[in-house]
């Protein structure tokens, strides 16, 4: 009987101790995060903004943003068309918000990346942070790409 009350003594103990540590997703995301972070790849916590109307997301789940700074152009060298491109994966297939051409590759890319936009200043690509490796590579070898 003493041995039964100390075993519920230590489990109230250890339970809530346990449930703080973090979970396989979790330890994934931070270890993602890390290697973006040494890859020079900029991790915000933040949805893609100016989605138009039309352009319904293939999903409601949370989005982070993974982004790589341009190289910095000088003036006579940058392009003077040089706009804001946004490609979004909808229901149908990926779409563009101006109506643009997209890119072949897009349509190789995880389910789990859901937006792309392209400045003179930053690329960006959003997910769901969710699917394996591989998928994280994809996301480096857009931004790697879009850079260029």
């Amino acid at each position: 009987m003493t041995y039964l009350f100390i075993l519920i003594a230590v489990a109230a103990v250890a339970g809530p101790l346990l449930s703080a540590l973090p979970s396989r997703q979790q330890r994934r995301v931070a270890r993602w995060r890390d290697a973006a972070r040494s890859a020079g790849i900029l991790v915000r916590c933040r949805e893609p903004a100016e989605i138009p109307p039309r352009l319904q997301r293939i999903s409601d789940e949370v989005l982070v943003c993974y982004a790589m700074r341009c190289d910095k152009q000088r003036p006579e060298t940058a392009p003077q068309n040089s706009s804001n491109s946004l490609w979004i994966r909808t229901a149908q297939g990926w779409e563009s918000r101006d109506g643009e051409g997209l890119p072949e590759w897009l349509d190789a890319l995880d389910s789990a990346i859901e937006a792309i936009t392209k400045q003179p200043e930053e690329v960006q690509v959003y997910w769901t942070e969710r699917g394996q490796d591989s998928t994280l590579e994809q996301v480096f070898e857009a931004l790697n790409r879009l850079k260029s």
